[in-house]
């Protein structure tokens, strides 16, 4: 039989549930706090590089000024100081980059003190405050979701768009070997 999945936003951005016995009981807190403190600033930020994606239309700047003149107003010379405010958070982001990388350091956790920012490529490339890349930060989102879901404080796993990535991902492997089964075997 074939199964489609269909998503809605609903399924794409899940609420989680949180396991506190795993949280409280960890001797990593401080930094689950963090990972969830950043999680919480990565999706307003990139909410907000959404909206002033959408806000960047000419035609969307002339529907708020006739049908919402205030928010239109209230929201363009925030558009205008765009980068200013982005900095703001990419700031916070590599502030606490360098304060995990120094406690890499300390806590010797790679072989190399400067292996950190190699493993942790996403989180730099995503601060680049340059046009696209901005998106880029989605990379850190499913980082800290998926370290998370490592130390069992979150499980993704029942979660619809888990499994509709999983569904895909286990019918491409399917494809993928039996094409090279069927190119053995020729």
């Amino acid at each position: 039989t074939t199964e489609i999945y269909t998503l809605s936003l609903h399924d794409a951005l899940p609420i989680l549930k949180i396991n506190r016995e795993n949280l409280k009981s960890s001797h990593q807190l401080v930094w689950f706090i963090i990972d969830f403190l950043m999680l919480g600033l990565l999706i307003i930020n990139l909410a907000f590089i959404i909206w002033d994606s959408i806000y960047n239309f000419v035609a969307v700047q002339d529907l708020l000024k006739e049908h919402a003149p205030a928010i239109q107003s209230a929201y363009h010379p925030i558009h205008e100081r765009f980068i200013f405010y982005d900095l703001i958070f990419v700031s916070i982001f590599l502030t606490e980059f360098f304060v995990r990388w120094g406690y890499a350091i300390k806590a010797r956790v790679y072989d190399r003190w400067y292996f950190y920012p190699f493993i942790h490529w996403y989180d730099l490339v995503g601060c680049i405050p340059v046009g696209s890349l901005r998106f880029l930060r989605i990379l850190r989102v499913i980082s800290i979701i998926y370290r998370l879901h490592q130390y069992k404080i979150i499980d993704v796993t029942n979660t619809k768009i888990y499994r509709f990535v999983n569904f895909y991902y286990e019918r491409s492997e399917e494809r993928r070997v039996g094409k090279e089964c069927r190119s053995r075997w020729s």
